[in-house]
């Protein structure tokens, strides 16, 4: 795709480098989330599924990770505190 300038000239300008730039940045990305969803397919073996089956496995999979965080969410805050305060026992002293 190139347009009279760069026949012209025989060089792209700086804004249509970086458009290419970007470009090929966004392959990069988008290739990349194709990677880690098909690894996410191979190690949970929803590759083999039948798309039922499949739609039950990755219900699975948000319901315990979204049990993972809000346990995290809950559960972390309190622990760092009461472990502050035992610390802070040591240095009142």
């Amino acid at each position: 795709m190139t347009n009279l300038q760069e026949i012209i000239t025989g060089y792209r300008t700086t804004f249509q480098k970086q458009r290419l730039m970007a470009v090929g940045t966004m392959k990069r990305v988008k290739n990349y989330f194709r990677w880690l969803y098909f690894q996410y397919l191979l190690i949970t073996c929803c590759i083999d599924l039948e798309p039922w089956e499949n739609v039950l496995a990755n219900i699975f999979v948000i319901t315990i990770i979204t049990m993972l965080a809000f346990t995290m969410y809950v559960f972390i805050p309190i622990h760092l505190h009461m472990a502050f305060q035992f610390f802070l026992q040591f240095l009142n002293k």
